[in-house]
């Protein structure tokens, strides 16, 4: 497989503003961003520790199976995914962990890491584009996963980053295969207006060849098809939300403990919208894979 080097890379601008160590090039245009778009940093934090809040979240729930799409570079400070899934199921079959994602940096460090670091017996990294969503499922260390077993999905800080129509047949594989219990877990940029305005943020990206793609809340639940969502909003104004979907299926799908309800939030902590459960599941027979006809 031969996928493209960017000269700039998201995956390393985000580690320059989490405080990694990445490229001057990179870091050059994670500082121009901050200039521009002074609240992006604090957002970019936000999104990267409610995807790690919600990691840890989903292992102790009793999620064994983590799939990792958009991995990224290693944090730079906190525990990375595999080792959360490992402290909670120690041991060669207790827990596995596959990282995907197509920046071959971003590759490279979690291949070191899982050499280097504790908790990555039965773990992988792929160097794959998730786009080619049929393609990346069918690959042997994503096929090691046990698909007829629930598998928690992490999309954090990812469809943002796709098109709309990429963004729609990535979500509707992952539905279709998927097994009854699984859980795709996302956070996501919200388009807004002054002071959060998200449109000098895609301008900024695009000048250095980066597509951005912040979408409203109707747009992004509107990902999740029939399957049960839960939907939280950053804190503060800050426009980022998470979103917590669930195959149908049998078993009690509960709101995280930890999501406030917004009574509790304070006048300065409103939600962006009211968490809460956005679709209810339906009894359907089980539907065939959308073509990319289907999805545009």
């Amino acid at each position: 497989m031969n996928l493209p080097v960017p000269v700039v890379s998201a995956a390393r601008i985000h580690t320059a503003l989490l405080g990694g160590a990445v490229f001057a090039v990179d870091r050059s245009v994670a500082i121009q961003l901050t200039n521009a778009v002074p609240w992006w940093p604090r957002a970019a934090r936000t999104l990267h520790e409610q995807g790690l809040r919600m990691a840890a979240h989903l292992v102790a729930r009793g999620f064994d199976q983590v799939l990792d799409l958009g991995c990224g570079l290693p944090s730079p400070s906190g525990p990375l995914v595999h080792e959360i899934a490992a402290a909670r199921y120690p041991g060669a079959t207790g827990a596995r962990t596959v990282y995907v994602d197509r920046d071959i940096h971003a590759h490279a460090a979690r291949r070191i890491g899982l050499v280097c670091q504790p908790g990555s017996d039965g773990s992988d990294a792929v160097l794959a584009d998730i786009t080619a969503t049929e393609d990346l499922l069918e690959h042997p260390a994503v096929q090691g996963l046990n698909w007829r077993r629930p598998i928690a999905v992490l999309l954090h800080d990812v469809l943002p980053w796709l098109s709309d129509d990429a963004a729609t047949h990535l979500m509707a594989v992952l539905r279709h295969r998927l097994a009854p219990g699984s859980i795709i877990s996302s956070t996501h940029l919200l388009s807004a207006p002054h002071p959060y305005a998200t449109a000098p943020l895609v301008q900024h990206h695009r000048k250095a060849g980066i597509g951005l793609w912040p979408r409203h809340l109707p747009a992004i639940t509107a990902l999740t098809g029939t399957w049960p969502t839960y939907i939280h909003s950053g804190p503060g104004r800050l426009p980022v939300c998470t979103l917590l979907t669930r195959s149908p299926g049998p078993g009690r799908f509960a709101r995280p403990a930890f999501w406030p309800f917004p009574a509790a939030r304070g006048r300065e902590h409103r939600p962006l919208r009211q968490p809460c459960a956005m679709h209810q599941p339906r009894q359907t027979t089980p539907r065939p894979l959308p073509t990319a006809k289907d999805t545009q």
